[in-house]
């Protein structure tokens, strides 16, 4: 058997799941409450980190140390910052950067001293989505819903496919404690548009259902 932690940021991303995962104890520690229950032989424990980089990182580091997660599987909604990518997309962040992180020469851009400049989600897991597109993701506490953010953010990092708001956080702790992550993230919005708050709205509508399904093919290749 193995532990799956399953990382969200709010309530409305776990609910989606709850159709194929048993959650039946909850446990609150450190202002999380973390949801346990099963799918299959594995253990998943759920929880909903809350917006930002340090909620991110403190309940990632209680998925492992005290619920013993082997892995994180980080699941939420981003930003599109690519022509390429469409409402309700769903990719895989094989690479993911802050992009509010600068530690001054000879660090990179989005590089935290004495780390890597570059995180990455586990190739093995990304393996089991083959279907997914895979790329950049950019990361930092900051709600990107303007053109101007955009465009300091494309210059910075011109692959970046999409931004969010807590995934660096995950992996970087996940990399810290040698724990295999992967960060899933379902195209929102497309920061910069007209009607971006209408376009946001919109998509809860019927777009996470796609969400759930892929977290749910995953969890029964793991």
């Amino acid at each position: 058997m193995k532990k799956i932690g399953l990382m969200v940021a709010m309530n409305k991303e776990l609910e989606i799941f709850t159709d194929f995962i048993n959650f039946n104890t909850t446990k609150s520690l450190h202002k999380f409450d973390f949801h346990i229950g099963h799918h299959g032989e594995n253990e998943v424990i759920a929880v909903v980190s809350g917006i930002g980089k340090v909620n991110a990182a403190l309940s990632a580091a209680d998925l492992i140390n005290t619920f013993g997660a082997d892995m994180i599987i980080n699941v939420g909604i981003s930003g599109g910052l690519s022509s390429a990518l469409e409402i309700g997309d769903l990719i895989i962040g094989k690479d993911i950067v802050y992009h509010d992180v600068w530690c001054g020469t000879p660090n990179k851009m989005g590089q935290v001293q004495g780390l890597p400049s570059v995180f990455h989600s586990n190739a093995d897991l990304s393996k089991l989505l083959p279907d997914l597109k895979c790329g950049l993701i950019c990361c930092g506490d900051v709600f990107v819903d303007n053109q101007a953010d955009f465009d300091i953010i494309k210059a910075k990092f011109p692959d970046v496919l999409a931004v969010d708001m807590e995934s660096a956080a995950i992996a970087q702790t996940c990399y810290l404690y040698n724990k295999p992550m992967i960060s899933i993230r379902q195209i929102s919005d497309t920061p910069g548009v007209e009607h971006h708050a209408e376009q946001y709205e919109t998509f809860w509508k019927n777009a996470p259902k796609n969400s759930a399904e892929i977290i749910k093919q995953l969890l029964e290749k793991i």
